[in-house]
This record gives structure tokens, C-alpha cells and sequence, in this order.
């Protein structure tokens, strides 16, 4: 399980598939994070960005990715996760799945997958911004309290 944070402006974690990953020994690939939440089922996918290989050791069965903040969801909870490996080729109409209407992507980014396999399950932690603030006023003829939620 590991931690994703709202706040700030970029988070960077590792996970560990790395046998079976295609980009293991390289600094860029095409990788995709599904995620679910436990409370409401909600779900979403972004793509995150693979960071440089870590150098023989204890640590080099991991792959690192990191994701902008602003692509991790408001709603703070647990999650499911499916980290998805994309092989990707040249850009051709009839090789991808999208309609010209429900792409998004520019066609010169190279995002297309032409397929994609599952390399990783598990469970993740948002930290986002709808955490309540509460406020009570403490002298005696202010009885009241009322809570905020930020957006």
C-alpha cells in the first residue's frame, strides 16, 4: 500500500512488478494507474510517468513512478489500484480503439496503446482536500460550531 497526496505538486512512489515489466531497464515507457475507491466505487485512470531505473541493489526490483498532484482525486480514501503497462507503436487510425470524437490525447503525443497488460494489483491511500475543518467558537454566547469542507 503506498500514499497519494492532493497537496503539493507531485508525488513519487515505487512499486514492485518489475520482473515483468517491458521498461524495467528503461527511463521512459507508457504505464497507466486505474483506481477504484472502497466507499463509493468511483473510479478513474491517469497516466503516470516512469522515473530512471535504481541502480543494482536492494531496491532494483522496483519500478518509480511519479503523477502530479492535480491528477489525484479530491475524495481522501482507501483505493484499489491496476497498474497497466501500454506497448505502443506507430500512431495508425485503424490500430487504436479511440474514435476521433473520444480521443484524448494529441495524436502526436504517441499515447495510444495499441494493447495494454495489467502488471500490478493492490491497494493505495488518497490524502485529498475534502477533509473537514472544524471550527468551534469557545466563549461563553457563541455556542456553535459549524464544519467546512475544501473543494
Amino acid at each position: 500500500m503506498f500514499n497519494l497526496i492532493k497537496d503539493g505538486t507531485s508525488n513519487t512512489f515505487a512499486i514492485n512488478p518489475a520482473t515483468s515489466s517491458n521498461y524495467l531497464d528503461l527511463v521512459s515507457g507508457a504505464f497507466e494507474l486505474n483506481i477504484t475507491q472502497d466507499y463509493d466505487q468511483s473510479s478513474g485512470s491517469f497516466y503516470i510517468d516512469k522515473l530512471p531505473p535504481i541502480p543494482q541493489g536492494y531496491y532494483s526490483n522496483y519500478l518509480l513512478f511519479s503523477v502530479a498532484s492535480s491528477l489525484i482525486p479530491s475524495a481522501s480514501g482507501n483505493y484499489s489500484y491496476t497498474l497497466t503497462e501500454g506497448i505502443f507503436g506507430s500512431a495508425i487510425w485503424r490500430q487504436v480503439s479511440e474514435t476521433w470524437g473520444a480521443a484524448d490525447f494529441k495524436w502526436s503525443d504517441g499515447r495510444p496503446f495499441l494493447s495494454q497488460r495489467s502488471l500490478d494489483t493492490g491497494r493505495l491511500r488518497v490524502v485529498g482536500t475534502d477533509v473537514p475543518s472544524y471550527i468551534t467558537y469557545t466563549d461563553a454566547d457563541q455556542d456553535g460550531q459549524y464544519t467546512t469542507y475544501h473543494k
